[in-house]
């Protein structure tokens, strides 16, 4: 029987946390990337300030194959990932699994390190080389607050050019982990309610497959908020499934949400309603943002924020990503 090497009793976390992360050969310089991933901004700048530095700026180590920016997210310092980017790193080079700093940053909640990525360029929609967006990982996660400050920076709503490993898109995302705030920044962010309104045409098979309407009697049937303001925002509720059959006519229990939906089904919006729905169009998806600056009474704004809902993104705010985290422990 092979010998057997004891662990030693007591290993240092930044120890720990450094082998995990950084494991250069011996020819390799990495001094950037642990002082990147330990939060050393008085040690990076003057490593940086060193002629041999450019060299290993955007070099990648093992085991992640991780570049210094994305060590520094990591390490959760913001004045690293701005010494960084400004010695010249590559705000968009990938890990091993395609994430970008970005990503990263948005998987790890990190609000603040989010705002300086996409305030120096980063792009929202994160790398092609991933399966998935930082969109799509903020809406699993019920992280409103970056699924608003992506949306904000141009993520896009529906990435069907986007390779994913999960099915479906942001919007529907929302509905299968009934999270309404993430729903409801998505309304307000431009997310388009029907996917028959995309610009580029897309197979009749893939709608039907996410249709919303029998999202919400399968996946959030307590919650009639997603099927009020999926309506508002023009969505179809009569939308078929793959089997033909509109969600009315669909095998699913009584609940809330159903009878919302019955309730609704057939009911034309408003004219206050469809003047809404005028406005935000004319505005365009980029412009969304800038409602609250807008030459009308002020009493307009929060109707064309679809702010009458926003009480309801109370009642799921439990269920996020830190209420899941706090069960496992």
């Amino acid at each position: 029987m092979a010998d057997t090497i004891p662990l030693p009793e007591r290993v240092p976390a930044q120890e720990y946390m450094m082998n995990l992360m950084v494991d250069g050969d011996e020819e390799d310089d990495v001094r950037l990337h642990l002082a990147s991933l330990c939060g050393d901004s008085i040690g990076l700048k003057q490593l940086l300030g060193e002629c041999s530095s450019k060299e290993w700026l955007n070099y990648r180590v093992r085991p992640y194959m991780s570049p210094p920016l994305r060590l520094a997210v990591s390490g959760g310092n913001c004045e690293c990932i701005e010494l960084l980017l400004d010695a010249g790193a590559e705000i968009d080079l990938e890990d091993v699994k395609g994430q970008t700093p970005l990503f990263v940053a948005t998987s790890c909640r990190k609000v603040a390190i989010m705002k300086v990525l996409l305030e120096r360029g980063a792009n929202p929609d994160g790398s092609r080389k991933n399966r998935c967006t930082p969109l799509l990982i903020a809406v699993r996660d019920g992280f409103s607050e970056g699924v608003k400050l992506l949306l904000k920076y141009g993520a896009d709503t529906e990435p069907f050019d986007h390779t994913t490993c999960i099915p479906g898109w942001p919007l529907q995302h929302s509905i299968v982990y009934a999270h309404f705030s993430c729903f409801f920044e998505l309304i307000r962010g431009g997310a388009l309610p029907n996917l028959t309104s995309l610009s580029y045409p897309i197979k009749e098979a893939v709608i039907a497959r996410l249709s919303v309407p029998h999202a919400i009697l399968k996946y959030a049937k307590d919650f009639p908020e997603f099927v009020r303001l999926y309506h508002e925002a023009g969505g179809n509720l009569c939308q078929i499934n793959t089997s033909g059959v509109p969600p009315l006519e669909a095998n699913f229990e009584s609940s809330p949400a159903k009878d919302a939906l019955e309730s609704l089904t057939g009911v034309p919006l408003s004219l206050k309603s469809l003047c809404r729905l005028c406005v935000r169009h004319q505005l365009s998806k980029e412009m969304l943002h800038s409602i609250p600056c807008l030459e009308v009474p002020s009493s307009l704004i929060p109707f064309l924020n679809f702010e009458e809902f926003y009480a309801y993104t109370i009642r799921t705010k439990e269920n996020t990503h830190e209420k899941i985290i706090e069960k496992e422990v």
